[in-house]
C-alpha cells in the first residue's frame, strides 16, 4: 500500500541480504508494492560506506535501499540465526549477492530448508563456471560485461560506466528472474534457488554485440569493434553554452535539417538523402555547418528548434542542469529524499508510473535495525510449500501483443517469449520496426536477437478493420507492450483506454522517450537520445576534457525493456493474487537514465559542483582504473577497494614495499598521487596478458577483470561454460550467436531460443486459431491491405 493505493506486489515479503551487487533489484519490487526487509549485521552493511559519500552518508546505499525496512541480525550468533530462519519462514523471496551468508547459511541450504522460498543468488559471475566466486566492483563488471570496450575514443583509454550503472542495469534482470519464479510458484506452490549472474545480466544488454560480431565473423571480417566516441550515428556538437546530441537518420529528418541550413544548392543531390551519402561528407562539410549554425544558440534553444522541425536533438546536461531542468520539474522526476536524519537530497522519484501515478520509494532508507521489532511482531502466517515440480517454462499460457520498436518494447517481448509466453510481434510495412530493416532486408542480427521466439503478425492499424482485429486480439491477450511516439497508440484507437475496455485484465507497459507527459513529452528520438539530457553523456567521459567523449552504447533501450517486462509481469502477478485487476505501467526512457545516476545526482544536490566525469577512475577505490595490457587494444580493470586490496596488489606486482610507501599507504595518499600510481600499475600490466593479470589479482582477492570485446562474448571460457553464447539458425542471416540466459532454476526449463519471424509470418494461423476467421476472410483482408504476410517465395535466403 502506497499513499492509499494498492500496488501489484502488495502482500509479498522480500528479504534483502545483498551487499553492493543487485541492491536495486529488491527496491524495484518494493516500488511495486512488496514489503522489503533489509537484513544487516549490527554494525551495518559494508555497503553503507560505498561512494558517493556526502555528509557522512553513502548515497549509493541510500537511494537503492530507500523504502525498505531495516532488521539487524548477527548471523554468527545462534539465536539470531534462528530469528533469520523465522523471518524466512514468513517471507516469499530472499535476495543475496553471495553464495552464502555465513557458516551453515549457504544458498543451497537455505533453499532446502525453506522450500516455499524463492532464493535469488545474484552473484557477480554466478554460482558455477570458472569465474564463480570472483570479486567484482561496478568498474570491473563494466569491463567484463561488455560496457567498457565501446566507450571513449581510440586514442585514449576505454571508459567504464559511471557510478553503480552496471549493477543497476543488471538488477532489472534480477527482478525479472524473481518475478518469473514467483509466477511459477503461484502454479506449483514451490520455491526454488535461482542462480543469477550479474555479469551475464549485463552482457545481455550489450547492444547486440554478440550477434552482430558472429555475423561479421561468418562474413569473413577480421578484428573487433573500435571505440569511436558517439560515432557517426549519434554525434555531439558544440553550442554557445554546451553540447547537443544530434541524430539525422531518415530522409525526412535530413530534408528538415537541410531546410534549417538554408537549402544550400550543393546539398541538393539525392545521394545525400541516404545516411551513407551524408556520412561521406560529414567530416568535411556537414559537421562544420552544424557547429556554425549552433554556435550562438543555447543547448535548449538548439534542441527545441530541432524538435519543432522534426529533427532528433537533445541537450547534453551536466548534473546541476539535470536537477533544475524544466521538463524534469514538470514530471516530478526528482523528489526530496531524507537519506539520513536531517540530511535531505534530491533523488530519483522512481522508474515506474502505475495508472498515471508515480510508484517509487515513499520512505527513507532504514537506519541499522530500525524496524527489527516491528518486523518480527508482524510476521503473519508462515508460508507453505509444495514439492518442487519438473522443469517447465514459467510463462507458458500467457499471450503478449508486442508493438515494440527498436530495442525497448521488443526486448520486453523477448523476455516473455523466452520463458514460454506466446508473443505476437505486431508490425506493418506502412510503419516498420526500423531495426528489422536496418540491414536493407527484412531481417538482421539485431532484430533476430530481440524478436527471437516470437510469432509475426502483420496488420495495418491505420485501417478500421485493422484496429478492430487488434481489439479482438486484446480480448485473448494478457500483456500489451509499446514504445511508440507519445500519443500514437491512443490516436490509432488501440491505447490503454481502448484495449482495457475490451479486456479489463490487460497489463499494458508503455515507454516514451521523455515520458507521456511534461514539457518535452512530444519530443522524438531514440533511446540513446536520452543519455544527453539525463546526465550520462556528460558523466561517461574523460575527466580532463570538456567535450563529452561519447559511447556507442544504445543505453537505456535494453534496460527499459527489462523494466517494462518487470512492470507488466508484476501487474499480472497482482492480478492473479487479487491486488489489482490489470493496469497501465509507464517508464520514461530518460528517467531510466536519471534513475541509475540517482546517487550521483543526489551527491550533486548536497555538494554542488562535486560530481564531474571521473574518466577511467572510480570513487570505489584507488588504484581503480583500466590498464593497458599486451595485445591489440587489450585492457584490464583493477579496483583496490581498501588498503588491504592495495597491499595485496603490491605483492602481486612484486613490489610489496609500495604498500608501506608514504605516498600510497592510505586512500587519501593514493588519490593524491593517482597519476604516479597509475603509471606503476600500468607498467606492470603492459607486458602481460589481460586474463593473466585478472587471474593473478583475483587469486589475491583483488577485484579485477579483463575488458571483453564483442569477440570475447562468443569465446570467453566462463561465458561458454555457463551457456551464454547460443547458436540459432536464423533464416536469411545464417547461424548466429545470441545472448543466452543470465539465470537458472531447477524448476525453470531452458529458455526458448528460436528464430525471429518474418513480418506477418504467422498472420494466417493467428487469425484462424485465435480469432476464428476462415482462410478466405484472411486472404480478403490481405488483399485489402489490412493484414500483411511475407509469402514463402518472397523470403530472402
Amino acid at each position: 500500500m502506497t499513499d492509499g493505493r494498492v500496488l501489484p506486489l502488495a502482500g509479498l515479503r522480500v528479504v534483502d541480504a545483498t551487499v553492493e551487487h543487485a541492491e536495486l533489484a529488491s527496491r524495484l519490487l518494493g516500488d511495486l508494492g512488496a514489503e522489503v526487509v533489509k537484513v544487516e549485521p549490527p554494525e551495518g552493511s559494508p555497503a553503507r560506506s560505498l561512494a558517493p559519500v556526502r555528509r557522512g552518508v553513502s548515497l549509493a546505499f541510500a537511494v537503492r535501499n530507500a523504502g525498505k525496512l531495516g532488521v539487524a541480525l548477527d548471523l554468527t550468533d545462534g539465536a539470531d540465526v534462528e530469528r533469520f530462519h523465522e523471518l524466512l519462514r514468513h517471507a516469499d523471496v530472499l535476495v543475496t549477492s553471495a553464495a552464502g551468508l555465513g557458516e551453515g547459511l549457504t544458498v543451497d541450504g537455505i533453499a532446502a530448508a525453506h522450500p516455499h522460498l524463492v532464493v535469488a543468488a545474484a552473484t557477480p559471475y554466478g554460482l558455477t563456471g570458472p569465474w564463480s566466486g570472483r570479486a567484482a566492483t561496478d568498474q570491473v563488471l563494466s569491463a567484463t560485461g561488455g560496457m567498457t570496450f565501446k566507450a571513449g575514443v581510440t586514442t585514449r583509454e576505454p571508459l567504464p560506466a559511471p557510478g553503480q550503472f552496471c549493477n543497476d542495469v543488471a538488477s532489472s534482470l534480477v527482478a525479472w528472474a524473481i518475478l518469473c519464479a514467483l509466477w511459477q510458484r503461484e502454479q506449483s506452490g514451490a520455491g526454488q534457488l535461482l542462480d543469477i549472474s550479474v555479469n551475464e545480466a549485463l552482457a545481455q544488454t550489450a547492444d547486440w554485440s554478440l550477434p552482430n560480431f558472429s555475423v561479421r565473423q561468418a562474413m569473413g571480417f577480421e578484428g573487433t569493434d573500435v571505440r569511436n566516441g558517439s560515432g557517426p550515428v549519434y554525434p555531439i556538437f558544440r553550442c554557445r553554452d554546451g553540447y547537443v546530441r544530434l541524430i539525422v537518420l531518415s530522409p525526412v529528418q535530413w530534408r528538415a535539417m537541410r531546410a534549417w541550413l538554408g537549402e544550400p544548392e550543393y546539398l541538393q543531390d539525392e545521394e545525400y538523402d541516404s545516411f551513407p551519402g551524408r556520412f561521406a561528407i560529414a567530416e568535411a562539410v556537414l559537421n562544420p555547418l552544424y557547429e556554425e549554425l549552433f554556435a550562438d544558440m543555447s543547448v535548449e534553444t538548439v534542441s527545441e528548434e530541432a524538435q519543432k522541425r522534426g529533427i532528433v536533438c537533445t541537450p547534453v546536461l551536466d548534473p546541476p542542469r539535470v536537477l533544475t531542468n524544466e521538463h524534469f520539474a514538470s514530471r516530478g522526476t526528482f523528489t526530496d529524499l531524507e537519506v539520513a536524519p536531517g540530511v535531505v537530497a534530491r533523488a530519483s522519484s522512481g522508474f515506474f508510473e502505475l495508472d498515471g501515478e508515480r510508484a517509487g520509494p515513499t520512505a527513507p532508507p532504514p537506519a541499522v535495525g530500525q524496524h527489527t521489532e516491528q518486523v518480527f511482531s508482524s510476521l503473519g502466517e508462515a508460508r507453505t510449500a509444495a514439492p518442487l515440480s519438473e522443469p517447465s517454462l514459467p510463462l507458458a499460457g500467457l499471450r503478449v501483443m508486442d508493438f515494440g520498436q527498436g530495442a525497448v518494447g521488443v526486448e520486453a517481448g523477448r523476455l516473455f517469449a523466452e520463458y514460454g509466453a506466446d508473443v505476437l510481434k505486431i508490425e506493418s510495412r506502412s510503419h516498420y520496426d526500423f531495426i528489422r530493416v536496418i540491414t536493407g532486408i527484412e531481417m538482421g542480427p539485431s532484430f533476430a536477437s530481440s524478436s527471437r521466439s516470437k510469432r509475426g503478425f502483420g496488420v495495418n492499424a491505420r485501417t478500421p478493420e485493422g484496429r478492430d482485429i487488434l481489439r479482438q486480439l486484446a480480448k485473448v491477450s494478457d500483456v500489451v507492450i509499446e514504445n511508440g511516439t507519445t500519443g500514437v497508440m491512443d490516436d490509432l484507437g488501440v491505447g490503454y483506454r481502448d484495449l482495457s475496455a475490451v479486456n479489463p485484465g490487460i497489463a499494458m507497459a508503455a515507454s516514451q522517450l521523455m515520458g507521456s507527459r511534461g514539457l518535452w513529452a512530444d519530443w522524438r528520438g531514440y533511446g540513446p537520445s536520452t543519455q544527453a539530457p539525463g546526465g550520462l553523456s556528460y558523466l561517461w567521459s574523460y575527466e580532463d576534457e570538456e567535450e563529452p567523449a561519447g559511447t556507442a552504447s544504445i543505453f537505456p533501450d535494453h534496460f527499459v525493456g527489462r523494466l517494462c517486462a518487470v512492470g507488466a509481469l508484476a501487474t499480472l502477478l497482482g492480478r492473479r493474487r487479487g491486488t489489482v485487476s490489470g493496469g497501465f505501467v509507464e517508464i520514461a526512457q530518460v528517467e531510466a537514465v536519471t534513475g541509475v545516476l540517482s546517487d550521483l545526482l543526489a551527491a550533486e544536490s548536497l555538494e554542488p559542483a562535486s560530481v564531474r566525469p571521473r574518466g577511467v577512475h572510480t570513487e570505489r577505490g584507488t588504484p581503480g582504473a583500466n590498464y593497458r595490457c599486451a595485445g591489440d587494444d587489450d585492457w584490464v580493470a583493477i579496483t583496490c577497494r581498501d588498503d588491504a586490496d592495495w597491499a595485496a596488489l603490491a605483492r602481486v606486482m612484486g613490489r610489496p614495499e609500495l604498500a608501506d610507501d608514504p605516498r600510497f599507504a592510505t586512500l587519501e595518499g593514493r588519490r593524491a598521487n593517482v597519476a604516479e600510481l597509475d603509471a606503476l600499475v600500468g607498467k606492470w600490466t603492459a607486458g602481460l596478458d589481460r586474463f593473466e593479470v585478472a587471474d593473478r589479482c583475483q587469486a589475491a582477492g583483488v577485484p579485477a577483470g579483463a575488458m571483453l570485446h564483442s569477440r570475447d562474448l562468443a569465446t570467453n571460457e566462463h561465458l561458454v561454460a555457463r551457456g551464454f553464447p547460443v547458436p540459432v539458425d536464423q533464416p536469411a542471416v545464417g547461424t548466429i550467436l545470441l545472448e543466452g540466459p543470465a539465470f537458472f532454476g531447477p524448476a525453470i526449463a531452458p529458455p526458448v531460443e528460436a528464430p525471429a519471424p518474418w513480418l506477418g509470418e504467422h498472420t494466417e494461423v493467428v487469425c484462424t486459431e485465435l480469432l476464428g476467421m476462415d482462410r478466405a476472410e484472411v486472404q480478403r483482408l490481405v488483399d485489402a491491405g489490412v493484414l500483411e504476410i511475407t509469402p514463402v517465395d518472397q523470403r530472402p535466403g
